[in-house]
């Protein structure tokens, strides 16, 4: 297969790190417009959260970068997936993002059959990926810290010593978001409690609905929820319960004021990946052949590609004197200065004793 990749690089090497609401400078190629980027959603649409963010990088892609970009959304059928891949390769795309583990078995089986196309996962563990894939990681654990933080001084102000984790599935991945959880609770009061369940899906806000009422139930509440478009129905219970959500990957409140503001009134925080930046920005390294592929790269907060939603909410809902301890711990984080468990890797053994040790 033909690839135009290397024969459309930007006249000038453009300097932009991985940071949010960063704008390309600099002179783009000649070529740019007719530079072709498809995206693959391994998902739904609709979740408010994770592929709704991908989906949101198009348009800065083609505004900031002046690349064609097309967008595949391949639902929750897996078996959709290696198809839908294997035509994009077909169609002549310049570059393929995709993001999540959802699609890493298609996602290696298709970059090792066409090794001349080019891939970037925008937020993935594949730690060994294929030599023409890159895998984009963002510190999960560093944005939930600060999430933790907020939860915890919410239950400060509420009188209350227990915070709740919903997670979509108890696999690594969520874990990740559970264990900065945790520390950055831990670092408001030492001695909180944390209540944590699974829906066993991403897509079933009923369920998520249904731990949540339960958990809210237990004398507690907020509940960070990270699990995807099951959390929908973890900010559904709040709104009923009169009780408070935490969200996660987008800013949730943001994206659900318009249509349900009743939702978005529950919510403290998001604890976010800023996607749509760091794709804006693989998209331009990639152009100017600086993307190191074959390997997997990890950005937290001191690059600003995860952090936590500050908004109308944020400051209704948290004291002016909570958000300036949030503040401080997040300066603490990016300066180095917060020890935290590495999640990376992270074994089952070390999440169940760190969830037990929290355990009401």
């Amino acid at each position: 297969m033909k690839k135009k990749v290397w024969s459309k690089l930007f006249a000038a090497t453009l300097v932009c790190a991985v940071s949010a609401g960063c704008m390309v400078t600099g002179a783009l190629a000649a070529e740019a417009s007719d530079y072709k980027v498809g995206l693959m959603i391994p998902g739904s649409l609709g979740d408010k959260s994770f592929f709704d963010a991908a989906f949101a990088s198009i348009e800065p892609i083609k505004e900031q970068l002046g690349v064609d970009v097309e967008y595949i959304e391949s639902g929750t059928d897996t078996s959709k997936y290696y198809p839908t891949l294997v035509d994009m390769c077909e169609t002549g795309y310049d570059l393929i993002l995709t993001i999540s583990s959802n699609n890493d078995d298609a996602l290696v089986q298709v970059a090792e059959e066409y090794p001349d196309q080019k891939f970037i996962n925008l937020d993935d563990e594949l730690a060994d990926p294929p030599e023409n894939v890159y895998i984009m990681g963002t510190k999960n654990n560093e944005m939930s810290y600060l999430a933790g933080a907020a939860a915890a001084l919410k239950a400060n102000e509420l009188g209350e010593g227990t915070i709740g984790f919903i997670g979509g599935m108890d696999i690594p991945g969520i874990n990740e978001f559970l264990v900065g959880y945790i520390e950055g609770a831990q670092a408001i009061n030492p001695d909180i409690k944390v209540a944590t369940s699974y829906v066993g899906s991403f897509t079933d806000t009923a369920k998520g609905k249904e731990n949540a009422l339960l958990l809210y139930k237990s004398n507690l509440s907020v509940i960070f929820a990270a699990a995807g478009q099951s959390g929908l129905g973890v900010i559904d219970a709040a709104a009923l319960q009169g009780k408070f959500a935490v969200g996660v990957d987008s800013d949730q409140a943001e994206a659900l004021k318009d249509t349900k503001p009743e939702l978005a009134e529950v919510i403290i925080t998001s604890a976010i990946k800023n996607i749509a930046d760091n794709a804006v920005n693989a998209v331009q390294k990639a152009m100017n052949d600086e993307i190191p592929y074959g390997t997997r790269e990890v950005f937290g907060i001191a690059e600003n590609a995860v952090g936590i939603a500050e908004n109308e909410y944020y400051e209704k809902l948290l004291s002016e004197e909570d958000r300036a301890t949030i503040e401080e711990l997040k300066q603490k984080v990016i300066a180095g200065e917060v020890e935290m468990t590495p999640t990376t890797g992270i074994t089952t053994e070390k999440i169940d004793e760190i969830r037990e040790a929290v355990r009401p």
